[in-house]
């Protein structure tokens, strides 16, 4: 899948899975999960080799049915690395230049971590195509009402303490989609083997998405 269709991809589903912790040993059924409940967008936080380890099995296993980037992607090294493994996106929690521009070399696309005004100018400056709002629970919904209107022109992404008691607040006040972490893939229902539960949640994100748009 080339990078102008991955770019299209995100934009057309808005939410993307973020897996914390998640060993490569149960990576697949995790993903199996998350596609049946519609999850078709999906963030590998970098951890360590095992990380790397799973964002290569989803490549292998689920090429062109689910989008699978890296996320937390701290240094242009990282990225590297993550390229190697075969991540389509890289998401970072920052906007750094340097790390920005070395994704933009690579022919991948970039969500870049911004918060301020200043913060996303610079990120889409650099070249990002996306903009992680982190931590968006930190600012409040009101907040995306508030740098709507200066910034219709770019995708952003409400991340960090997006839950289903809040994610409708936030879509409805301006964000474009949403980075959800352990209120979606819960580490509880992978310890019991629950994957139908991880299913049963993303069809909930998915179906609040659906609403909105």
């Amino acid at each position: 899948m080339i990078k102008q269709n991955i770019v299209e991809w995100i934009k057309q589903y808005k939410i993307v899975a973020i897996i914390k912790g998640v060993g490569s040993l149960y990576i697949e059924d995790t993903i199996k999960a998350l596609y049946e409940g519609g999850i078709r967008i999906v963030e590998i936080t970098l951890k360590s080799d095992d990380s790397l380890k799973s964002i290569t099995m989803i490549r292998n296993k689920m090429g062109g049915k689910i989008v699978c980037g890296a996320g937390t992607v701290m240094n242009t090294q990282a990225v590297d690395t993550a390229v190697s493994a075969g991540a389509q996106f890289i998401s970072c929690i920052h906007s750094d230049e340097s790390l920005i521009k070395k994704v933009v070399d690579l022919d991948r696309v970039c969500i870049a971590g911004a918060l301020t005004p200043t913060n996303i100018i610079s990120a889409k400056e650099s070249g990002s195509n996306f903009i992680n709002v982190f931590p968006a629970i930190s600012v409040g919904a009101d907040y995306f009402k508030q740098i709507k209107s200066p910034f219709s022109d770019q995708f952003l992404f409400a991340v960090g303490g997006i839950d289903l008691n809040n994610a409708r607040e936030f879509l409805k006040a301006g964000a474009h989609g949403i980075g959800v972490g352990n209120s979606l893939v819960n580490p509880r229902f992978i310890k019991d083997g629950n994957y139908l539960a991880i299913a049963d949640e993303a069809k909930k994100y998915v179906e609040l998405i659906n609403g909105i748009v």
